[in-house]
C-alpha cells in the first residue's frame, strides 16, 4: 500500500529498500517474497521492486490504467508482460466486486501464475470475509480445471479456522490471514496451529 491508492494514510506500509533488505537476508531463491502492489500506477514500481528481488508482483486489476481503445483485458496482459519482461513472475488481485470472468483473457496467456482473490474490501484488517468470494472463486477453480494452465488460487481476507477450511473446499490452494493469527488471544503459534488444524481436518489429512 502506497497511501495513495486506497486514499488513506493508514493504508501505507513499506518499499523497494524493505524488500531489498528482505532479500539480503534470505539470498536464497527459495524464499519466496510476493509483493502484493495496492498502489497507484503500478507500473513505476516493477523495476524497482524487481532490482530489490521480489519474486512475484501481484498487482491489483482495478489499479490498471487504461489508455485509449485500450481494452482492460488488453492492459492488464501488457502489465503482465512488463512483470515478466522483468524477471518476476506475475499474479492479480481482484476486489470483491470484480467479476472473475473478467480475468479469462489474462489467464489464458500464461503471463499470471496466482490469482488473489480479496474476499474483504482491500486496505484494513479485521473485516469479515464476503461469502460471495466463495461462488467467485469455486467459478475459476472450475475454469481452470481442464485447462493445462498453472494458476494458484489465493484467497485474502476473513481468514479464520472457520472460513479456512471452506476457502480450500471451493478450491483456494492458498490462504492468507492476518488478523486471525496476529490477533490472536492466545498468541500467533496458537493460532497458527488452530487454523493449519482446522483446514488440514477440511482436507482429510
Amino acid at each position: 500500500f502506497d497511501g495513495v491508492y486506497l486514499k488513506s494514510p493508514k493504508a501505507f506500509t513499506f518499499g523497494p529498500p524493505v524488500v531489498a533488505s528482505i532479500r539480503k537476508a534470505f539470498p536464497s531463491d527459495d524464499v519466496v517474497i510476493d509483493l502484493h502492489m495496492c498502489v497507484d500506477r503500478p507500473r513505476r514500481f516493477v523495476e524497482p521492486m524487481a532490482e530489490a528481488g521480489a519474486t512475484r508482483f501481484i498487482f491489483a486489476w482495478e489499479s490498471l490504467d487504461v489508455a485509449g481503445d485500450q481494452t482492460w483485458a488488453q492492459a492488464a496482459i501488457e502489465f503482465a508482460q512488463t512483470v515478466v519482461n522483468a524477471g518476476m513472475r506475475c499474479g492479480v488481485s481482484i476486489n470483491p466486486s470484480t467479476p472473475v470472468e473478467w480475468l479469462y483473457p489474462l489467464l489464458r496467456t500464461g503471463l499470471v501464475d496466482l490469482v488473489d482473490f480479496l474476499a474483504v474490501e482491500p486496505g484494513f484488517g479485521g473485516q469479515q470475509m464476503k461469502e460471495a468470494c466463495l461462488e467467485k472463486l469455486r467459478r475459476l477453480e472450475k475454469w481452470r480445471r481442464p485447462t493445462d494452465l498453472d494458476i494458484a488460487i489465493m484467497i485474502d481476507g476473513g481468514i479464520n479456522k472457520e472460513t479456512g477450511p471452506r476457502a480450500l473446499e471451493a478450491g483456494a490452494d492458498i490462504l492468507v490471514a492476518g488478523t486471525f493469527l496476529f490477533g490472536h488471544k492466545e498468541g500467533l503459534a496458537f493460532g497458527v496451529k488452530e487454523l493449519m488444524s482446522s483446514t488440514n481436518s477440511a482436507q482429510g489429512s
